[in-house]
């Protein structure tokens, strides 16, 4: 029940994706699990994944075994991936998840909301940013997205770089 309450809390703050937020704001900095900053703009031109997700979104943990598989072939191709945990995730049970999981690229968390409420985008689970190399957002997808859909949609981008 806390966790239903700080989602609508949070959701209360967070406006919706719009069509005016086409691209990744310049001071975009992301916190990884171990406490490093990692700024958008230091992944700029190269394509760019970001998952949303939490611990406790049965669906999210459900498809990071995939998306895992995918980072790891499509990485050398030029694919930068970040899992940004929502910001009721406890960040213990984040780095317990990423631990279990083996997650190859990097999670971040944002416990005041800083990301999602730049991004503009709903604290739900899973949702997906698909980012150009140009900082473009090229497409936002709310819920599961087939592994095999999603590399579809990379792949173009890939080949740009």
């Amino acid at each position: 029940m806390r966790c239903l309450i700080a989602c609508l809390l949070v959701l209360a703050m967070v406006p919706a994706v719009r069509a005016g937020t086409d691209r990744l704001p310049d001071d975009l900095s992301f916190t990884v699990v171990d406490g490093r900053p990692l700024a958008a703009t230091a992944l700029r031109g190269r394509p760019l994944l970001i998952v949303f997700w939490a611990s406790t979104c049965a669906p999210c943990i459900a498809e990071m075994p995939d998306l895992s598989a995918l980072y790891k072939e499509l990485r050398p191709k030029g694919l930068e991936l970040i899992a940004l945990a929502m910001p009721y995730d406890p960040p213990n049970r984040v780095m317990a998840a990423r631990e279990v999981l083996r997650l190859p690229f990097p999670v971040a968390i944002d416990i005041n909301a800083t990301v999602v409420r730049k991004l503009g985008v709903p604290p739900q689970t899973p949702q997906f940013l698909l980012v150009d190399g140009s900082g473009q957002i090229v497409t936002v997808h709310n819920g599961v997205w087939p592994i095999d859909e999603l590399k579809a949609a990379l792949l173009p981008l890939l080949a740009d770089t």
